[in-house]
Formats: structure tokens, C-alpha cells, sequence
């Protein structure tokens, strides 16, 4: 048998935990492949190391976005809801949310006469406009006993409800060398006439620039939202060809594919929004046991996800300049994440889209089989792969289910009960102790500036298909095209428009933007 296969069945609570911890859902399901500002595709929840006394938070949205594509580029997206929702211990009910709200203001002009002036509402480019975009920050405690009302404007009944942060502006897109010089004064303009090209070839767009967008919050926590280099690597191009998997990511079976695998996602941006919270406005009589792991308490723990929703009637109107719609009514959940690949890798087409209107608390009883069952099984079995590896027919058959290991993984091996309200697709972590996976999710954190934890592409295929997240399959690519910082947001800076992205000329691992 081939030794990637030789741990079969035996996965352990460390390494079956990372399944779920460091993926994506772009595009996942039908309903959001229309609605890009309702994909969640990323969700990171982690503690400051040592201290625990700071939360972080991360929201990734609106994938798949080329640098140079389009007039308007990617848009902080009005008329919808970012939250943050936090459980504790062994309930996933809402103890705590964090909501965004993203709003782009243009205003009206009259049509273009010879005497205008450079700017306003008839430039073809939003940056020439004088448009705005800025953000609301709402912190949401719910009270005990509270229930949820979704006609109450919270969504709870009686909750405590306070503005930590209004008309916060929002980080710009990284267009290209004129944009900085002219539009974010980031330094001296020459036109074409001067014969001197810099003010076109050498971007200025860098941290210093993007730290300035970083906004405190009256709670003591800081938030930025806007563009930046999407994380997320994988040979998505196998993977949408029924698995195509590449020879070395498969033991190096001759019937694999020998083709390049490559990154599909080197170039893209995406939207995010991070957050740094006090961890006395999650705690604030303190962390249970801070500094101790007590590996069968509850009292330390957080379950974490994101949700992102619209108000249920949109109208198109002639009032609304930007969006060109009209929300009213309810608000209703469109999209949500936590941990990575559980709709994309493990929920059933017909249900991906009820998984996005869901709740976590319901995910028992709406999702319990597709965790169990896992069809990724039965899949690589029919495309030969077990035969291929020499597999005997009795451990593919233990493969196929009843698969309880997934579940005891997201759940940390804590005495969580396996039911609705209590176990469901959220990331779950002990503040009490370092971060680290299976134990929240945090971005970056690897062995290089580039490189994450864990390739989490590799680890639940092999988890999944071969019963050993360590068996190495599908790894794909390694390492992200930018580093990312060792300090909030963590995020690594979006690609210039202009110079990078699928039309330009970056490399994986350069985090400069290169010369023409």
C-alpha cells in the first residue's frame, strides 16, 4: 500500500482539528454567484499571544477580484449588514455582535457642460468623483434571557445596543502610481508633457499609507475595512475538474495528472474587514483560568461566526445613485462562514444555498449526514484513486461513514453535546490559552513571512479521503503570493491595479510591486 495511506483510520484530535481552519468558500454555492458582496469566502478568530488580552476578528468577502478589472473596482458594498457573532461555552447563542455597515455617498450634479471644473459625479472614474465611502461599527450585547426578533432593528428583543464607531472611512483601492500621486497625495505629480515617466511606472500605495486607515472604536478596539491580497491558495483548477488532483499530490501515482499544479488564486484581491477587540468587552471579569488549559472545561471557550445580511425587499429605484436599489422589510440572512470548506467541501449541492440562510444552531439536524457520510469518499473512489494506492475495499468502506472524527474536531474534543444549539459550523477557541490550531484560526503564522499554518486543502482531503490529515494529498500550493504582517490587521496589502494582478507581472512570494 502506499505509504501516504499507511495511518489509515487513525487520525488524531490535533490533526484532524485543522481541517476546517484555514480554507475558503468562494463562489460555493449557486445563490451567491450573482451576489458577490454576500460571499463570505474567510473567517478568522484568535487571541493575542502570551496576553490574551486582545481579540481578533477577520471577515473576507467579495472574492476573485483582479486589481485592474473593471471601472469602479471593488466597492465597500452599501445597503448590507458584516457581523461578527460570538457564543460562549457549550451554547451557540448570541452573546455578543459586531455589525458593519458600509455606506458610498455620491452626490448629484447637473450634466457635463465645457466650464466644468476637473471632478464630481460626471468623471467615468470613481476616484475622480469626490465619492465617499465610510463605515458604522455597532457592538450588540445580547441580554441574558433575550430571544430573537428579527422586526426589532437589533434583532433581539432587549438588547444593548451601542455605536462604537460612525463615519469611519474606509480604505481605498490600490489603482496604480497616478491614483497615489494625484487622488492620495502620496507624492509629487509629473505629467506626460514632463518626459519624466515615474508618475506612471512607481506605485506609493505601502503600509504606511494603509496603516492610516486603521480607526479606533470607543470600546478601545481598532477596525479596518477595504482591499487587500486574498489569502486563500489552492489548484482550483484540479479541484473543479472532479478532483484532477496532480501526481505529487498524490504519492506520485502514475496515473495522476502531470501537468503544473498552480495557484489560481495568485493576484486576486478580495474585500476584508478585521477587528481588534479588548478581550474585557468579551470577558470582562476577566478570562476563566487564564494562562491554564483545562482541557474539559467550557468556561473559556468562544464560538465564533460571520453572517452577512440584506433587508428581504429590494426595489429598484432612480433615488439611489449607487446601488440603484431600494432595501425594505426585514433583514434577512444571505450568507455566512466560519469554518473554511464546510459548505464548499462537505454540504451537498442541494443544500449550500439553505446552509447560507441557516443558522449554526440548526446545523446538527440540516447538515448531521453530509459530515458523517462524506461523498468526497465515494467520489475519489470511483475516480480510482483507492485502487490506484492499493486501498483494501474493508478501510474504503470505514471511509465512507459513519465519519465522527470531523464532528469531535470542530468541537475540540471538549464536552460539547452533539445537538442542535451546541455543535454547528462555527470556529471555536480557549482565550484562556495561545492560539493555535485546532484552536481558533489565526491568519499567517507559518514557518515564513508567506506561509500559514497549516495548508488546510491538504489537510482535509487527506483527512477526508484517506482518514490521515497527514497523508499529504492535494497540497497545491504552499505559500501566499504577499507576506502577511506580524501585527493588526495582519492582512498583506492589496495588488496595484495597475502593475499586478492575472494581467500583470507578479510572482508568488514577492511582496513588492515589481517595475515594468
Amino acid at each position: 500500500m502506499n505509504p501516504i495511506f499507511n495511518k489509515l483510520l487513525g487520525p488524531t484530535l490535533l490533526v484532524a482539528s485543522t481541517l476546517s481552519l484555514l480554507g475558503s468558500s468562494h463562489r460555493e454555492a449557486l445563490a451567491i454567484l450573482n451576489e458577490p458582496c454576500a460571499d463570505n469566502t474567510d473567517t478568522y478568530a484568535w487571541v493575542k499571544p502570551g496576553t490574551h488580552d486582545k481579540l481578533y476578528l477577520i471577515m473576507d468577502f467579495n472574492p476573485l477580484h483582479e486589481p485592474g478589472q473593471g471601472n469602479q473596482g471593488l466597492r465597500a458594498c452599501n445597503g448590507y449588514r458584516y457581523e461578527f457573532h460570538i457564543a460562549k461555552g457549550t451554547s451557540l447563542a448570541d452573546q455578543l455582535v459586531y455589525r458593519v455597515e458600509f455606506t458610498n455617498t455620491l452626490k448629484k450634479e447637473a450634466a457635463p457642460s465645457p466650464t466644468d471644473p476637473l471632478g464630481g459625479g460626471n468623471e467615468l472614474l470613481w476616484q475622480l468623483t469626490g465619492g465617499t465611502e465610510t463605515m458604522k461599527v455597532t457592538r450588540i450585547s445580547v441580554l441574558p434571557g433575550d430571544v430573537v426578533d428579527e422586526d426589532n432593528e437589533s434583532g433581539y428583543v432587549n438588547p444593548a445596543v451601542k455605536v462604537v464607531g460612525n463615519t469611519l472611512p474606509v480604505l481605498p483601492n490600490n489603482h496604480g502610481p497616478q491614483t497615489d500621486r494625484l487622488i492620495y497625495g502620496l507624492g509629487p505629480f509629473k505629467g506626460y508633457d514632463s518626459g519624466d515617466p515615474t508618475s506612471r511606472q512607481v506605485g506609493l500605495y505601502d503600509q504606511t499609507f494603509v496603516d492610516k486607515y486603521i480607526q479606533t472604536l470607543s470600546n478601545g478596539g481598532r477596525i479596518i475595512a477595504g482591499q487587500f491580497d486574498d489569502p486563500y491558495q489552492l489548484d482550483e483548477k484540479g479541484i473543479f475538474d472532479l478532483v484532477n488532483l496532480g501526481s505529487s499530490d498524490l504519492g506520485g501515482i502514475p496515473g495522476a495528472r502531470q501537468t503544473v499544479v498552480r495557484d489560481i488564486f495568485t493576484g486576486f484581491n478580495v474585500f476584508s474587514i478585521a477587528l481588534e477587540i479588548p478581550i474585557q468587552d468579551v470577558f470582562p471579569n476577566g478570562v476563566p483560568h487564564n494562562g491554564t488549559l483545562m482541557s474539559n472545561s467550557t468556561d473559556s471557550l468562544l464560538r465564533v461566526w460571520s453572517r452577512i445580511m440584506k433587508q428581504k425587499t429590494q426595489t429598484v429605484t432612480e433615488d439611489n445613485i449607487i446601488t440603484g436599489l431600494k432595501g425594505s422589510g426585514d433583514w434577512v440572512q444571505v450568507g455566512r462562514n466560519a469554518l473554511p470548506l464546510f459548505d464548499a467541501g462537505l454540504v451537498g449541492t442541494q443544500r449550500q444555498t439553505l446552509y447560507l440562510h441557516s443558522s449554526p444552531d440548526m446545523d446538527v439536524t440540516n447538515f448531521g449526514a453530509d459530515i458523517l457520510y462524506p461523498v468526497l469518499v465515494r467520489d475519489a473512489e470511483a475516480l480510482g484513486i483507492y485502487k490506484a494506492l492499493g486501498v483494501p475495499d474493508s478501510s474504503v468502506a470505514a471511509l465512507k461513514g459513519p465519519r465522527v472524527d470531523i464532528i469531535n474536531a470542530i468541537n475540540l474534543g471538549r464536552p460539547i453535546p452533539i445537538a442542535d444549539g451546541s455543535t454547528g459550523d462555527v470556529l471555536t477557541l480557549d482565550v484562556a490559552i495561545d492560539s493555535s490550531f485546532p484552536n481558533g484560526r489565526r491568519m499567517g503564522g507559518g514557518t515564513a513571512p508567506n506561509r500559514n499554518q497549516v495548508n488546510v486543502n491538504s489537510v482535509l482531503i487527506s483527512l477526508i479521503v484517506a482518514g490521515n490529515p497527514a497523508a499529504g494529498l492535494a497540497k497545491g500550493v504552499e505559500v501566499n503570493d504577499k507576506n502577511y504582517l506580524d501585527r493588526f490587521p495582519f492582512l498583506a496589502p492589496a495588488h496595484q491595479g495597475l502593475l499586478q494582478g492575472h494581467g500583470g507581472i507578479n510572482v508568488p512570494t514577492e511582496p513588492d510591486i515589481p517595475l515594468p
